[in-house]
């Protein structure tokens, strides 16, 4: 087997995890909820503004209060469960990735 079809093993794995599967199941639902989805949407957006036009110190402070401005939104249980599940894979991600550079340092 060469890499590529490793690549693709391992995408096909991480697709069929649990974590993967949660966060796709809340990320469809908040699709369908077009006032929630067009909220975080918007979020999103200021966020990425931020982190590109201030240095770190002023975009944490200004992070931190456009998440004053949302946490009526974040509190919603759909985007609470959202939020979660993203992290939950983020981790697994994660350690994929650590794993991946470990065996590159033997």
């Amino acid at each position: 087997m060469n890499i590529n079809q490793m690549a693709q093993e391992l995408a096909r794995l991480i697709k069929n995890s649990d974590e993967f599967k949660t966060m796709n199941k809340y990320k469809k639902e908040i699709e369908k909820n077009k006032n929630i989805k067009r909220q975080l949407d918007n979020y999103m957006s200021k966020k990425d503004k931020i982190y590109t036009r201030y240095k770190i110190d002023e975009a944490n402070r200004k992070i931190s209060q456009l998440d004053k401005e949302y946490s009526k939104v974040f509190q919603t249980p759909l985007v609470e469960n959202y939020f979660k599940s993203t992290q939950k894979f983020n981790l697994l991600m994660q350690n994929v990735y650590k794993s991946i550079e470990e065996e590159l340092l033997k």
